[in-house]
């Protein structure tokens, strides 16, 4: 088979990017240029000088770089990879549970690492994982169990080239030159058969057009921060003009679409504007001050004040002294009469004390109980209210005159005086001057005094004096009030005065907020034109960015069409590069491994291959293929990628015939056996079968190594062997005597488990024995050839003998290990020691006797 398909034919992408580039724009072919003559990216500096050229190419800015001149068609070839080789993998640590000291010196052609699952294979597997970056590199653990767990550390030696070198690692992913390292392993499985996979090896020619893209990328990426920052606009521009101001929703909206010549209409740019300012800002806060709405409030309370002083002299000019001098005496005269009357009445009464008017409330209360007694009827005239005892002749006599007494005319004169006096003085007591009390106190000593001010105080003093003599029911004269009509007078001029200022304030207040708001709006315009004109540069300078900005934007959009026709031109050359090459390779190797027959489809995404696999119908390959079908296929896929750029570096298979049958397992054998006459390949396995297989196919060429990893004592022990360890004669013959041995040093069920260990020993003896020694090795387990040139060599003549003791303990060894069962009559019935040794001694003498049988 070869290591790679040439095609007849091929476009070379150097010369598909040049004739592309020399159809598109300067700064376009500066970047296929760049790419094309240094084989690799743009750097910083060079990106930079690509966008300067946009720009300028674009008249963007003035034109300073040289016209960028038609590419010559470039020629060139892709590089050559020096071989590596790893010599060795020591001084792991760290790694899982790995014990330390082992040391895997691989072949160049084949190496084994044969164990059983959970001897430690893996952990070696995913260091060269971890090297390579595989597509399936585990996180790499430590020792989970240990209490304080190392980093992980190995060293690998390796000869590149003709050098030889070592690396330390360290638990890195993704090491060169280890990364050219290509492995297989069951979990790649699904990758290989399902996924859209992009090639692992790229053709430093395909490798441009990637460069391209990422140069054209660059500059999209320029252009992007460009139009950014040319639309953020200065910061705190809005916050320099009054929201209320006529030009504040233009600055808000400040863009590429602005009319410059209606900000600068709106502008001003007197010299005198700050002048101006000053003055108008003066004229607000005089406004602003409001003294007229402090004087509002004063002669409000001058207001209420006059109006309740004019109420009070009003009433005291309509009380009359005369009449009130007249009701008071002929209210005193009546109460004297009254009180000669009761004691007259009274004065041969024998009553304790004389009458007065303690006495008359008794009487009256008296007649109040009798005419409630009446009510009821239960009044008896003829006992006493209080005492219930009969009355006497004297004592009705008594009563009698009570009845005069309270029936008297004097006392209801007496009442109608008061009513009369009442009636004068009840608006008087009604007289409210706690205001002009409080504001004749807080004027007291206050320069200049309200004019009123002296109407306020003699107003309060009469009324204070006459509410005293009323009080006191002493007469008051006509000079007290001698005064107050003219005080009511003056005190009503006043209010009408006070009253009248107050609708004037009111009418000045109301032309103040329209002449406040006027000079106001007048202020934030002037200030709003007087910015307008200081920050002009700014505005102007925001206004051309927004329009540039739209312009970048505007040039930016065919920068997705640009990355597309990279994308064809490199699908294009893929196909012919590595498509068709990879198409031919994969047929091959699927014919070697028998791997179903499907198509492959390629595609292409942002300039890189992509590849494909369907079945009929579209079908995925997992949701149709078994297991062992997809393996075999993810192999040949594998295969085919490895080879497109001629396999260089190791090739490792981490447990690749798992799920397959045996006649699969030879065929991966024998093409992994191919594999190694020409590259190193690293195989780790547990299949047995697998491992002998490929140790055959090898032990022609002797291009072969096989490490035997175990955890007898550790996970990881390497031990360098020929071949899997089988069981021999003398080893079980050993385990057995010592079984035996051990199990006379036991008692009960410790014996007991000694000897069934020995019964199992003794089925391994009687298959070993029947192999190797009375079959002669004609034919072996996990060896696929039968070696008919021993077939002579067995006795058959001392066959039947040795055959009929073998089977017979064969038999009964059986029914003593785990896994088999037992007939009914020996159910339960364990083995013995004695049987054990009995057992023992006559397989002993079969085996002597068969091989000295014709000596």
């Amino acid at each position: 088979m070869t290591d790679a398909v040439q095609a007849d034919t091929r476009v070379d992408p150097r010369q598909l990017l040049g004739a592309w580039a020399n159809s598109s724009d300067e700064w376009v072919r500066y970047i296929v240029r760049v790419v094309l003559t240094g084989a690799g990216p743009l750097n910083s500096d060079e990106e930079d000088h690509a966008y300067t050229l946009f720009r300028q190419e674009k008249a963007l800015d003035a034109r300073e770089l040289s016209t960028e001149d038609q590419l010559a068609m470039i020629d060139g070839e892709d590089e050559a990879l020096e071989p590596l080789t790893v010599t060795s993998l020591s001084e792991v640590a760290g790694v899982n549970a790995l014990i330390g000291g082992g040391v895997i010196e691989p072949h160049q052609g084949l190496t084994i690492l044969f164990g059983e699952n959970g001897t430690g294979k893996t952990g070696y597997s995913r260091i060269f994982k971890a090297l390579a970056a595989s597509r399936t590199a585990d996180v790499i653990l430590g020792d989970i169990e240990a209490t304080a767990p190392q980093s992980p550390s190995a060293t690998i030696g390796y000869q590149l080239g003709a050098e030889a070198k070592t690396y330390a690692w360290t638990g890195q992913r993704g090491v060169a030159p280890f990364t050219r390292i290509s492995i297989f392993d069951s979990p790649s499985v699904s990758f290989h058969v399902d996924e859209d996979l992009e090639y692992v090896y790229v053709p430093a020619a395909l490798a441009l057009f990637n460069h391209v893209i990422a140069g054209i990328k660059a500059v999209q990426a320029r252009i992007d921060a460009a139009i950014s920052d040319l639309r953020s606009g200065p910061t705190g521009l809005l916050g320099r003009f009054p929201r209320a101001a006529s030009v504040y929703p233009l600055i808000e909206t400040l863009g590429a679409a602005t009319d410059l010549d209606q900000l600068r209409a709106m502008a001003d740019h007197h010299t005198d504007a700050d002048t101006r300012i000053g003055t108008l800002r003066r004229t607000v806060a005089a406004l602003e001050a409001d003294t007229i709405s402090a004087e509002i409030t004063l002669q409000q309370r001058a207001e209420r004040v006059l109006a309740e002083a004019s109420t009070a002299a009003q009433i005291l000019g309509r009380f009359s002294p005369a009449t009130y001098s007249s009701e008071l005496t002929a209210l005193a005269y009546l109460q004297e009469e009254y009180r000669a009357f009761r004691a007259a009445l009274f004065e041969a009464a024998d009553l304790p004390a004389a009458p007065d008017d303690t006495w008359t409330r008794f009487i009256q209360a008296g007649e109040e109980y009798e005419a409630h007694l009446s009510a009821h009827d239960a009044h008896d005239a003829d006992r006493c209210l209080y005492c219930r005892q009969p009355l006497s002749d004297p004592a009705r006599a008594l009563i009698g005159k009570y009845s005069e007494f309270l029936e008297e005319k004097i006392a209801g004169d007496i009442e109608a005086a008061k009513g009369r006096l009442s009636a004068l003085t009840s608006p008087v007591f009604g007289i409210r001057t706690s205001d002009v009390d409080a504001y004749a106190r807080d004027h007291a000593t206050s320069n200049p005094q309200p004019v009123f001010l002296p109407l306020l105080e003699r107003t309060l003093s009469t009324a204070t004096a006459l509410l005293d003599h009323l009080r006191d029911n002493t007469p008051v004269t006509a000079d007290l009030l001698a005064h107050v009509a003219a005080d009511a007078d003056g005190l009503t001029e006043a209010l009408e005065t006070t009253s009248g200022a107050l609708v004037e304030l009111r009418g000045q207040a109301a032309r103040r907020a329209e002449t406040l708001a006027e000079k106001k709006k007048e202020l934030v315009e002037l200030e709003a034109a007087a910015e307008l004109a200081r920050s002009w540069a700014i505005i102007e300078q925001q206004v051309r960015d927004a329009k540039q900005a739209d312009r970048l934007a505007l040039l930016a959009k065919p920068m997705p069409a640009l990355l597309r026709a990279v994308t064809g031109l490199a699908k294009t050359a893929s196909d012919q590069m590595i498509n068709e090459s990879f198409d031919a390779l994969f047929a091959e190797e699927r014919t070697a491994l028998r791997a179903p027959e499907l198509q492959v489809e390629f595609v292409g995404r942002q300039g890189r291959a992509h590849r494909r696999k369907v079945l009929t119908g579209k079908h995925k390959p997992s949701k149709v293929l078994s297991e062992g079908e997809q393996k075999v296929l993810a192999m040949a896929d594998f295969l085919a990628e490895a080879r497109l750029a001629g396999i260089t570096a190791p090739v490792i298979f981490d447990d690749p015939v798992s799920s397959l049958d045996h006649r699969r397992i030879n065929e991966v054998a024998q093409r992994v056996a191919a594999l190694a006459d020409t590259t190193q390949v690293i195989v780790f396995t547990h299949d047995i079968f697998f491992a002998t297989t490929l140790l055959n196919l090898m032990a022609a060429s002797k291009r072969c190594s096989y490490f035997h990893i175990t955890d007898e004592d550790g996970k990881g022990q390497v031990t360098r062997a020929t071949g899997p360890r089988w069981d021999s004669i003398s080893n079980l013959k050993k385990n057995i005597n010592e079984t035996i041995q051990a199990a006379k040093s036991q008692q009960g069920d410790a014996r007991a488990a000694l000897v069934r260990t020995g019964y199992d020993w003794i089925r391994a003896w009687c298959e070993v024995f029947t192999e190797t020694e009375l079959l002669q090795g004609v034919t072996q387990r996990y060896q696929p050839n039968v070696r008919m040139t021993a077939l002579p060599n067995i006795k058959t003549a001392a066959l039947p003998a040795a055959i009929e003791t073998v089977n017979r303990v064969f038999e009964e060894a059986c029914r003593y290990i785990d896994g088999h069962s037992q007939p009914l009559p020996t159910l339960n019935v364990s083995p013995t020691l004695a049987g054990l040794e009995a057992h023992w001694a006559e397989l002993s003498e079969a085996r002597a006797a068969y091989l000295s049988a014709g000596a």
